[in-house]
């Protein structure tokens, strides 16, 4: 009975992930332990012999995530199904897992470009504005929910630190370019499928109160990421930056 009801679909917003209740707190809390303890312990994961080990490891953790949430939404009642739209990998956060995935296989400098800004943005994002689609603490949802944009936060960021890869401004031009592209053709998707894939069919419930048009809101979505995008490249270059000023 408490397995049937933790893989279960009893929803609850009121107990949920959303914006300004404690579990908002918990979110914003976890989002900071992954940044800070990722970039903390990434020089000690790195030297360790078994280090690709490890790697492999957290590919296994990131497959086993995305293929459990699909699992899930398809087993879900009828009624929830419907609600939803079909559930196929076209989150912001899917792309995220994979390049992710990519990255941890291949160490490849020109993946980590995209990973750091898909999978930065995205689970941080995700975690100080989450968008519940009404799973609770007893909820397994509510926990993957946490380790999934934890871990495709932090997948980069060990990069970043242990292997010292950064991201040019130019490749933060092309990564914007094709968010872009691949943004128009999430949203046709979102139109065949009736989804709301990157949030940019329709406005997302956390911020429906604030944008009441969606033009408004589709302008403002993009005007956000690509300024999220150059504060990360700041972030991520201010070492080089002050080193150049010096």
């Amino acid at each position: 009975m408490l397995l049937t009801k933790f893989f279960g679909h009893d929803l609850d917003m009121s107990k949920a992930q959303t914006m300004w209740t404690v579990h908002h707190a918990i979110l914003v809390f976890f989002a900071l332990i992954a940044i800070i303890g990722t970039l903390y312990f990434a020089l000690k994961i790195k030297a360790k012999e078994n280090e690709k080990q490890i790697r492999y490891f957290v590919m296994g953790v990131l497959i086993i995530l995305e293929l459990a949430y699909h699992i899930h939404n398809w087993t879900a009642p009828l009624e929830i199904r419907l609600d939803r739209g079909l559930s196929v990998p076209l989150h912001l956060c899917s792309f995220a897992v994979f390049l992710n995935i990519v990255l941890l296989h291949t160490n490849s400098k020109r993946v980590f470009d995209y990973a750091f800004m898909f999978g930065t943005i995205g689970g941080f994002m995700a975690m100080i504005l989450p968008n519940s689609l009404g799973y609770t603490a007893s909820n397994f949802r509510y926990y993957h929910f946490i380790v999934l944009h934890s871990v495709i936060m932090a997948v980069p960021l060990y990069y970043y630190k242990a292997y010292n890869y950064r991201i040019d401004y130019k490749s933060v031009l092309h990564v914007f370019r094709s968010a872009v592209l691949l943004g128009i053709a999430v949203y046709i998707f979102n139109g065949f499928l009736g989804t709301n894939y990157w949030f940019i069919r329709e406005i997302p419930n956390n911020v429906s109160s604030v944008f009441t048009n969606w033009n408004i809101y589709i302008i403002c979505f993009t005007s956000l990421v690509f300024l999220t995008m150059n504060i990360l490249y700041l972030l991520s270059n201010l070492d080089t930056i002050i080193e150049k000023k010096a």
